[in-house]
């Protein structure tokens, strides 16, 4: 069978709370929750985690007298027992796909999962199958994606953030603005060529979307509503966290801190990745115990994590016994 694991909101939330209180990272939206879940090393933490599932197809059925309808088909599935969603339809005219498509917008906010759209299938699976496929999708499906929810606000100010390979991304800090249920204070600018191209200057009034109902993004500036006491963006000459030069590379939009593991940022960021799923996989030390091993100058490179002492994990918070 066919189908989608999904994480619905409440659960969502159930499992951030409970990684705040540990000091784990928490998931960034139900759509990487879901994700990460699946691909966890550990099935016991997989178990543990209460996903949905929706089936929405088949691959091979043999044997028996199945409908010859998708929707006949998904009524046979329910039948059996496998988890199908109330929300399928059967359309009549291209005029009340459309009403069902935005019924299913309006209804959104309180489904209590995250959507993006609608898919389209043609219900009869002989036309189905004289249709066929393009190279990765079938011709007889089409999915009918919501517009990207928007909403106005003000850039408070611009932080710069380095990341584990030195690059430099300026955040705007935002005046808090609810979109698509999620509260949004900061939005990644990405460099200074997106900068320059935005126009953006600190105090504008700006459009924010959450890209793919996902990451939020400036959209443009308010160009007529721009105050009077606005502030240039200056992007750094020097790393705001270790000082070292910051160079960008001719024909690159990154610019980058040259300090490698002296930069406080960059070794916090580079022991996160050693620590994590896709490297040495080290249960409980998640990104707060990082953020205090390095501040206390615990660690420096990656090879002091081995010569830690229970002397100096005990004494971290979260930690203790």
């Amino acid at each position: 069978m066919r189908g989608e694991v999904f994480m619905r909101s409440p659960v969502l939330k159930k499992i951030n709370e409970e990684a705040r209180r540990t000091g784990n990272k928490v998931f960034a939206n139900p759509r990487n929750a879901a994700a990460g879940s699946l691909r966890q090393l550990d099935p016991r933490i997989t178990a543990k985690r209460p996903l949905t599932f929706f089936c929405y197809g088949w691959g091979v059925l043999e044997g028996g007298e199945l409908p010859g309808t998708h929707l006949g088909r998904l009524q046979q599935f329910k039948e059996w027992g496998l988890p199908v969603s109330d929300r399928v339809k059967l359309c009549d005219s291209p005029d009340e796909v459309l009403a069902y498509y935005h019924k299913v917008e309006e209804d959104r906010p309180t489904l209590g999962f995250d959507i993006d759209g609608v898919v389209i299938k043609v219900n009869s699976l002989a036309l189905q199958e004289q249709l066929g496929f393009v190279a990765r999708a079938p011709r007889w499906a089409v999915a009918f994606k919501f517009p990207a929810q928007e909403q106005m606000t003000f850039v408070r100010d611009v932080e710069f953030q380095v990341g584990r390979t030195g690059a430099i991304t300026p955040v705007a800090r935002l005046e808090p603005v609810q979109v698509a249920g999620v509260l949004v204070s900061n939005a990644t600018l990405h460099n200074a060529d997106e900068i320059e191209r935005l126009g953006l200057r600190i105090g504008d009034k700006v459009v924010i979307r959450r890209a793919g109902d996902v990451i939020p993004q400036v959209v443009n500036v308010v160009l007529s509503e721009r105050p009077n006491d606005t502030q240039e963006v200056v992007f750094p000459t020097h790393c705001p966290v270790c000082n070292s030069d910051v160079e960008r590379v001719e024909g690159e939009a990154v610019a980058r801190c040259t300090g490698g593991l002296i930069c406080g940022a960059q070794r916090k960021e580079a022991l996160k990745h050693f620590v994590s799923r896709r490297a040495l996989d080290v249960d409980g030390m998640g990104d707060k115990i990082i953020d205090q091993l390095v501040e206390k100058e615990y660690v420096h490179t990656p090879a002091d994590l081995f010569t830690l002492t229970a002397g100096k994990l005990t004494g971290l918070d979260r930690m203790g016994a």
